[in-house]
């Protein structure tokens, strides 16, 4: 699962836990063992304050993205008992279907962003076949004359 979102990573970890039968505790588990950056952290920290007994609530708040805001919240819901699977394979879909958005949104956004080395490098150099001979020309008549 090497370049997947984090998110859909960690609700792929969870749903695979819940269809093996195995605790939402333990797929959450499972992906915080297995994964490492920014989105795991924000989950062990939530995870923590969970088990404390505490409000998670400001953590999930600091998210940016809705979809990570929406699936630690249906986590939340299955932690404390609530049966889950269909809600994570609805959200998985909706998952998939926003990277696959963003992904051509990228691809689109491409050509755009490949002018930049274009205009920064080969225009200059254009530049210097088409007006160097001019140039030398005009230098060249000026000392002459």
């Amino acid at each position: 699962m090497e370049g997947l979102a984090p998110p859909l990573e960690l609700l792929t970890c969870v749903k695979r836990a819940v269809e093996k039968g195995q605790s939402v505790k333990q797929g959450v588990l499972y992906y915080i063992k297995k994964n490492e950056g920014e989105f795991p952290a924000v989950v062990t920290q939530w995870l923590a304050l969970l088990q404390q007994g505490y409000d998670p609530k400001d953590c999930v708040q600091g998210l940016s993205s809705l979809h990570r805001r929406t699936l630690l919240q249906i986590l939340e819901r299955g932690l404390r008992g609530e049966a889950i699977h269909g809600v994570l394979v609805r959200l998985e879909e909706e998952l998939i279907e926003a990277c696959q958005d963003e992904i051509t949104n990228k691809i689109a956004r491409l050509p755009f962003v490949m002018l930049v080395p274009l205009l920064i490098f080969q225009f200059p150099a254009f530049l210097m076949l088409l007006f160097g001979p001019l140039l030398q020309n005009f230098f060249h008549s000026l000392g002459a004359g």
